[in-house]
């Protein structure tokens, strides 16, 4: 087994080149996911050992961003225990809005893909998707009904977690094989978005070298509740709006993400995607005249 993952650096932060990472087979539904974490960290620790990272530099393209959600634990015990009834938690859907402030993806006229991956409390990774943002779209999806409707591991609690972003351009052209619900294809651009990074080889090309690029900006709402103090007699409502944060991307975490996402488009469950919500695919704005 080999986990390799080459980087150089570009004027516009951090491209990903050749990244192999045939680490997974397909596996019985019974199988614990916390083994495959374990045989995963051991290598892409292995993988960042022999092919460093600068930090700073994939972090000064604004490619990686993370956020939480919550939904339920004013009600409901989330994965790892916390919140139940009366406590103050999450208490209502949120919306993930996701916004391309850019040009700089060449395919399909500067669309970009937002790739993400979705993590109950407990850090195991329940789903993921590649989805296309184009210059000045909007893509909005709630976090109930498309982030986390079909979580993957075991039916995993859906409550609270994390989500996390990487900004790549499309990194897939498509052959004629179906493509798996956590790629999402650009209109008939002959481009899609491809979460694993890992697909080109078996149901189309991979479009190399994959650029991790700026550009996207994404908010999330959170509706929470306090649970009362005793003069009051309700649970205290309250909705915000919050960007989530940039990080630098390293080479260890670039690479789980994509395995484990990996892991759970070939499983063989037929769980663990999320979905793009509303917003185009296809950027349909004029092209430029001299």
């Amino acid at each position: 087994m080999r986990a390799v993952l080459k980087t150089r650096s570009v004027s516009q932060g951090v491209k990903f080149e050749a990244v192999s990472a045939p680490l997974l087979e397909r596996t019985s539904g019974g199988e614990s996911m916390k083994l495959h974490r374990m045989l995963l960290t051991a290598l892409t620790a292995l993988g960042a050992a022999l092919v460093p990272v600068q930090a700073a530099q994939a972090g000064e393209a604004d490619a990686f961003f993370t956020h939480y959600y919550d939904v339920a634990t004013s009600t409901s015990p989330s994965a790892s225990g916390y919140g139940g009834h009366g406590a103050s938690g999450g208490i209502g859907d949120g919306l993930l809005r996701i916004v391309n402030s850019s040009d700089f993806a060449p395919q399909q006229r500067g669309t970009v893909c937002a790739m993400i991956y979705v993590f109950d409390d407990i850090e195991e990774m329940q789903a993921c998707c590649g989805c296309p943002v184009t210059p000045d779209g909007l893509r909005t999806m709630s976090v109930i009904n498309n982030v986390t409707k079909n979580f993957g591991v075991n039916r995993g609690n859906l409550n609270a977690g994390v989500i996390d972003i990487i900004a790549s351009t499309p990194n897939l052209k498509p052959g004629k094989a179906p493509l798996p619900p956590q790629i999402t294809p650009l209109g008939s651009s002959g481009f899609a978005c491809d979460p694993t990074f890992q697909f080109g080889p078996t149901i189309g090309t991979t479009d190399q070298p994959l650029g991790v690029v700026p550009g996207l900006r994404a908010w999330i709402t959170n509706t929470e509740g306090n649970a009362p103090v005793p003069a009051a007699s309700n649970l205290i409502r309250g909705t915000s709006a919050s960007e989530f944060e940039f990080s630098p991307l390293d080479a260890a975490h670039f690479a789980e993400l994509e395995n484990f996402c990996f892991f759970l488009v070939t499983n063989g469950s037929g769980t663990g995607a999320c979905s793009c919500g509303s917003g185009d695919s296809f950027s349909k704005a004029p092209l430029p005249t001299d």
